[in-house]
């Protein structure tokens, strides 16, 4: 099972365009000197940008027991209306999803930008939105879920474009830290705002916060590297090394047919379709259940959250470094690293439903979302193999499935959930276990991490010098 740590002897094969790679070598312009990396600047400033536009939305989930304390006439107070203004993110996420692969012609910089503004101006409406009434909060709120159809795509963009291929895992890891950073950045803004200043201030201080990033990502990134001022020729000779089309941002072409019929691009949506799921259980239910079936209180639960939100983010900076030393093919990597983070992901579910000490319990999802979060990076490291420039339809495949969970999940915990005991949630882990499984047996046999025939990259049989 560890195999994958160990080195290989075998010779490496490399994918690239010599022409692309020595023109930037001779004929690049001078950049301006750096203290780090430029493609690290790239993965911090891509990183806050998504962090913060998913933190806006996330901010909701606090700031309304703000809105509704001492409050007697907010349409919040109405089940109903309460429950279509958390489900308007997730329709919003649907509808911004629809025009992103048409406008990817713009490049990954401006389509950034545009979304980001869509998400920074509805969350500076907000609270006007919420005097207003329902239906005006219900298309702010709409408006706030559209642009975190980036998220993914943004995240595909980068790990394709600026990322070195020796460097992948821990580049995708730092680009998934979204999903420990927004819920963190969310929750400790909304506290602080509601007790000194107001809720409304919440989502002024996040906007200005997320202008600030991604007016400094525009200036800093390019869709092609071979453009940046910034990165010295070294630099963009790393990062395109390896790669087929060279510096090639956007592709005319996509191979919709042969990508559909392709097994692995299949497994990895369906394995992200379980990651999700899985995850989505514990981040949306999880204080729920902690605090009612396990009778814990709420600042508990809250920094129980909090510590496998801060486990997951050091376990994923370590799993990325494993990954990128490790000299296996990357096949077997990716297959053995599944099969490493998802069985003991499935052990943790089945104790879940087996044990009823509360503390074990505890224990458990804590350990849960600390290792089932790393299963991202094996996802989203696979597409970009296989897919290359292709690798943001996958990611848009990846948001639609995050639609589904979000859409389906409500209605099967509500089915299966009636009076919340602990026979109710163990159908939940239950049928959450069952998903893992077959993530594990579809990836394990049918994933290849070898670059699809429709990229339109050949393989050469080419030694590189060392330096």
């Amino acid at each position: 099972m560890f195999l994958f740590l160990l080195p290989s002897t075998h010779s490496h094969k490399h994918f690239f365009r010599t022409e692309t790679i020595n023109q930037i070598r001779h004929h690049s312009v001078r950049p301006t000197s750096m203290a780090i990396p430029v493609r690290f600047l790239v993965y911090g400033l891509s990183t806050s940008c998504i962090t913060l536009l998913y933190a806006l939305r996330l901010a909701f989930h606090s700031t309304i027991i703000c809105q509704l304390e001492n409050s007697t006439d907010s349409f919040l107070l109405d089940e109903d209306l309460k429950q279509y203004t958390f489900q308007s993110v997730g329709f919003g996420l649907a509808v911004g999803l629809v025009p992103l692969h048409f406008l990817n012609f713009l490049g990954t910089r401006n389509v950034t930008s545009i979304y980001g503004i869509i998400g920074i101006l509805s969350a500076l409406f907000y609270p006007t939105s919420y005097q207003m009434g329902f239906y005006a909060s219900f298309v702010t709120r709409l408006l706030q879920g559209a642009p975190l159809g980036i998220l993914l795509w943004l995240i595909a963009k980068v790990a394709t474009d600026w990322t070195p291929k020796t460097e992948t895992a821990i580049a995708i890891a730092i680009l998934t830290s979204v999903y420990q950073l927004a819920p963190f950045v969310a929750q400790i803004s909304a506290a602080e705002m509601c007790q000194y200043f107001g809720w409304e201030y919440t989502y002024y201080f996040l906007a200005v916060l997320c202008a600030i990033s991604h007016i400094a990502f525009y200036f800093v990134y390019t869709d092609r590297v071979e453009d940046n001022q910034l990165a010295s020729a070294e630099e963009k000779s790393l990062i395109l090394e390896g790669k087929g089309k060279g510096g090639k941002q956007v592709s005319e072409n996509v191979p919709y047919s042969q990508l559909l019929l392709d097994p692995t691009v299949w497994a990895t949506w369906f394995a992200n379709l379980a990651f999700f799921s899985s995850l989505l259980v514990f981040l949306q239910y999880g204080p729920l259940y902690m605090n009612q079936v396990l009778g814990f209180s709420v600042r508990i639960t809250g920094y129980s959250g909090g510590l496998a939100h801060v486990f997951c983010l050091l376990a994923k900076i370590v799993f990325g470094k494993v990954m990128d030393r490790s000299q296996m093919d990357m096949t077997k990597r990716l297959k053995a690293a599944w099969t490493v983070i998802e069985i003991p992901s499935l052990a943790l579910l089945l104790a879940l439903i087996m044990i009823r000490d509360v503390y074990i319990q505890m224990a458990c999802i804590v350990i849960f979302i600390t290792i089932h979060g790393v299963a991202i990076v094996i996802i989203v490291k696979t597409q970009t193999y296989r897919s290359a420039e292709h690798n943001h339809v996958l990611a848009n495949g990846n948001t639609l499935c995050v639609v589904l969970c979000l859409f389906l999940q409500p209605l099967i915990v509500k089915f299966l959930v009636q009076s919340n005991t602990f026979d109710e949630w163990s159908r939940v882990f239950g049928l959450h276990a069952i998903l893992i499984l077959t993530s594990v047996i579809f990836f394990t046999c049918k994933v290849d991490a070898t670059p699809a025939k429709w990229t339109g990259i050949q393989k050469v049989d080419t030694k590189i010098e060392e330096p």
